[in-house]
């Protein structure tokens, strides 16, 4: 390696750009002249020093390359450290975002080409100003031995533009660097949530060709084949092959987590980001949410809600045009217009290639051709059912191949013959790599059957009895059964996650259910996960990260067990607790019907609870109700909640349950009592020494003021602004700002309301922005200012276009309904006439200012349309489905 000279082999490449760059340019000039000269000082010496090489600077980014991701990340912290001390309050600050990836790219002229560098340019677009972003190749790299100080934070996987495979993401952590920010941006590539694969996919090459063809012709292909032959597999790489031929991406979604048949349609919606509206049934929500976006749903393990995920799937496909699924079953779903797509097992070949392949990921010595005719005889007796060979391939490092055959003959000549060949064939192989462990691996498997979606460590620690509750115990069991094959190890946030494949699960029940442990394996699996919701709701109450609700959402199948255990068993108390602690993970899920039943049936069982658990119940049923239009019911849970915490002297609880009935009592236009709850509230929370709950209590009282003390109005709002600026928390600041100008529009305002809405915008993640600009479009039209409306109307569309909900739709919809009234009365009268409709059936009551703006729509139709002509209009338009009328409404404004 010569001083000075190009990294080559292994290039780590470093990319950084200012965030809002242009529009400082535009407000500060000269003094943005400055702040880049000295910016661009910094990179240029903390690079140089590390012996990076810059080889491109485009504006004000940068790109350089190193010899090692080490000295890329060193370089990295560095920079943002130093910025971080630098002032830059003459241009409002400078933040810039790093990313750093690492591979061999080719080098022409003191520039550099090639994926790796495609790579790392996509992944600095992801970030926030401020933040280091990190490949996985690259965090491989660094491995073990980061620089000192410094940990590495997994944020997810996510898909790069034109890159097949997610990209996992990592965030370095240490001293003096701030930590927390927004998700992930949004990158152009379709949408999706497939999970990455940590294997390699062999030997279905043609299946998923003929996957990929079926799927341009037909709306249902359903997967059937025996438990273990690799349907789940397969369905994921047809979908991510498929994936950027849908603009609006590929889902997953799997049914092993769920036993209620109720739950199927709420599960897609859950998987899509959407909810059902106020007394719709969850499968027209559903075919409401999808509409007419172009989407592959991959439904998983279908085969025990079979019935159910029929009558789902034939009236999705039936209502929606541009919606294909990929079923995966044990039998066919038995609906018109399917086509069953039986899997056989693997082809000598490619079963002999998949073992391969396992085995030398087990024994990196292991050779193919010195035992290619045993490992056929061993593919042969297997059926070529891919997890069999799975788990016969993770014995070899124990096992000579030879003395694996000879076991698996025995093993399989002793299967018992009421079931199917394969089935036979796949029990037997679970059956003997189960008898193969020791007493404590055995024990682990079976109770890890209670578990739902996978679990931790912990978790399967307190789910076990006896010595199961060492750690270190723990972990090497858990570590030697994804050796074997039996568990499934799952990165999650740099913490070991696990789960059991389902045909595995399965005979691990039966298991437990033979020693006579299930009933107090789900006792403890409920303590367990009662004390994982109490410890979430505790950290969303006091300081939930960026990731909180990635974690929250993860365990959320072994919250429904738990739920749904406690229930069954009549233990009230922890039913309640579970109830009132998991609120706040439906709500955010959007969960909002699945949340409330389980709050009412907690509440309905008139068992006397203790008043902090009851506390906790009815003030999560209160926004559950008030995010479901039901606002009546919200503002009585509300006060309730507030006696209780007011009678456990909590002063915390208290002031939530507080700042939300100042908010309540502030919509209802109740001023005296809004503003007493707020003072009493803002009282509380200055005694707490809490920050964050102190900006979000101040932007919930600030509407308490709106009509009585407008001077204190704005002080408030700016208080929770500077408090959140103070935390770094872009998405809370823009959140205020959005209610602030919400508040001057209600003053009549507008001009200063689209300040705000501007200065919200700035800062506000896409999806938040894109509500901020419905706010903003809703007080142009107030000004008469078409010109500056349409565009917000646009965003606002296109966002709820994507993942709908009704309130939105509603909203948008009026907003067209005045914009193209002007110009044409009858599609005015027929939009209108919709979002009436869509908002009386959730019982939404418009708020004063909206209700002003389609009273004055309402007259200036009156005036220009007959009664009659009005009339039919209405019903033409209410008669209207979601598709329609988003369609109309986006046609519609493309000719404005």
């Amino acid at each position: 390696m010569e001083t000075g000279a190009l990294p080559t082999g292994t290039v780590a490449f470093l990319f950084s750009d200012i965030e809002g760059s242009t529009r400082r340019w535009d407000a500060f000039g000269e003094s943005m002249r400055d702040a880049l000269r000295r910016h661009d000082e910094i990179l240029r010496g903390e690079i140089e020093t590390r012996r990076g090489y810059v080889f491109k600077t485009i504006g004000d980014a940068f790109c350089a390359a190193f010899w090692s991701a080490s000295q890329a990340l060193e370089a990295a912290i560095a920079v943002q450290r130093r910025l971080a001390n630098e002032d830059f309050s003459a241009v409002d600050g400078l933040r810039v975002r790093m990313a750093i990836s690492a591979g061999e790219a080719d080098e022409r002229d003191g520039d550099y080409f090639g994926t790796p560098v495609n790579r790392v340019a996509r992944l600095l677009s992801a970030g926030h100003g401020g933040q280091i972003l990190v490949s996985g190749h690259a965090a491989d790299l660094i491995g073990s031995q980061p620089p000192a100080g410094v940990t590495l934070r997994h944020l997810g996987s996510i898909p790069l533009r034109d890159l097949k495979e997610l990209e996992r993401v990592y965030q370095p952590l240490t001293e003096n660097l701030r930590s927390e920010f927004a998700p992930l941006r949004a990158v152009e590539t379709p949408p999706n949530n497939l999970p990455r694969q940590t294997t390699s996919f062999v030997g279905r090459a043609r299946d998923v060709i003929a996957i990929e063809t079926l799927l341009e012709t037909e709306a249902l292909v359903t997967l059937v084949g025996a438990g273990g032959i690799g349907k789940t597999r397969l369905a994921l790489e047809a979908a991510a092959v498929a994936l950027n031929n849908r603009k609006d991406g590929s889902w997953f979604v799997d049914f092993s987590s769920i036993s209620d048949p109720y739950l199927v349609s709420s599960t897609v919606l859950s998987a899509l980001g959407a909810d059902q509206a106020k007394d719709v049934p969850p499968l027209d929500a559903l075919i409401e949410a999808i509409g007419d976006r172009e989407l592959l749903l991959v439904l998983d393990n279908c085969e025990h809600v079979v019935a159910e995920v029929a009558r789902v799937v034939s009236g999705v496909v039936r209502a929606c045009a541009h919606t294909t699924v990929i079923a995966t079953s044990r039998e066919a779903l038995d609906v018109s217009g399917e086509f069953v797509y039986r899997l056989d097992s693997l082809d000598l070949d490619s079963a002999v290639a998949l073992f391969a392949e396992r085995a030398r990921a087990a024994d990196r010595n292991f050779s193919l051709e010195a035992q290619r005719a045993v490992l056929e005889d061993i593919c042969r007796r297997l059926d070529g059912i891919a997890l069999a060979i799975e788990l016969a391939a993770a014995r070899v490092r124990a096992i000579p191949v030879a003395k694996l055959a000879e076991h698996l003959e025995l093993r399989l000549l002793a299967g018992g013959r009421d079931r199917q060949p394969r089935q036979q064939t796949m029990r037997a192989l679970i059956a003997w790599s189960y008898d193969l462990l020791n007493a404590q691996e055995q024990s682990m498997l079976r109770h890890s059957a209670v578990c739902i979606g996978g679990f931790t460590l912990s978790a399967i620690a307190q789910i076990c009895e006896g010595d199961a509750a060492d750690e270190l115990l723990v972990l090497e069991t858990a570590t030697s059964l994804v050796e074997k094959s039996l568990l499934v190890a799952i990165a999650a946030d740099g913490q070991p996650r696990y789960r059991a494949l389902e045909p595995i699960r399965q005979f691990a029940r039966e298991r437990l259910d033979d020693a006579g442990e299930t009933a107090g394996a789900l006792r403890r699996h409920a303590l367990a996960y009662a004390a994982t919701a109490r410890a979430s709701y505790e950290e969303w109450d006091t300081n939930a990260g960026p990731d909180w609700l990635v974690r929250a959402e993860r365990e959320l199948p072994n919250f429904r067990a738990a739920l749904e255990e406690s229930s069954g068993a009549g233990d009230r108390d922890l039913n309640a607790s579970l109830a009132g602690d998991t609120a706040p993970i439906f709500l955010r899920l959007s969960l909002l019907a699945e949340g409330i039943d389980w709050c009412e049936s907690a509440l309905r069982a008139g068992f006397a609870l203790e008043p902090a658990v009851e506390a906790r119940l009815r003030y999560g049923l209160s926004a559950l109700y008030q995010n479901r239009g039901f606002l009546d019911r919200s503002f009585s849970e509300s006060r309730h909640a507030v006696e209780l915490y007011r009678r456990g002297n909590d002063a915390r609880g208290m002031v939530r349950g507080l700042s939300q009935l100042a908010h309540r009592y502030s919509q209802q236009k109740n001023y005296d009592d809004a503003q007493a709850a707020a003072e009493e509230a803002l009282h509380l929370a200055r005694g707490l020494a809490d920050r964050r709950l102190l900006a979000e209590v101040l932007r919930r009282s600030a509407p308490a003021f709106t009509q009585l003390d407008a001077d204190r109005l704005r002080a408030v709002y700016a208080e929770s602004v500077t408090l959140s600026r103070s935390s770094g928390s872009d998405d809370e600041t823009a959140l205020t700002l959005m209610w602030w100008g919400q508040s001057e529009a209600e003053l009549g305002n507008y001009a200063e309301a689209v300040r705000r809405f501007a200065e919200a915008r700035e800062i506000a993640r896409e999806e938040l922005a894109a509500i901020i600009a419905g706010e903003a479009a809703a007080s142009y039209l107030f000004l008469d200012d078409r010109a500056n409306a349409r565009p917000m109307v646009r965003e606002y569309l296109a966002a709820i276009g994507k993942v709908r909900t009704p309130v939105d739709v509603a909203f948008a919809l009026s907003y067209v309904a005045r914009l193209s009234a002007a110009h044409d009365a009858a599609e005015g009268a027929r939009m209108i006439a919709y979002a009436e409709k869509l908002l009386a059936l959730m019982g939404w009551q418009r708020l004063p200012m909206d209700r002003q703006m389609v009273d004055a729509l309402m007259n200036d139709l009156r005036e220009r349309l007959e009664e009659a002509e009005l009339e039919a209009l209405f019903e033409e338009g209410a008669a209207w489905n979601e598709e329609q009328a988003v369609a109309r409404a986006t046609a519609c404004l493309s000719t404005l």
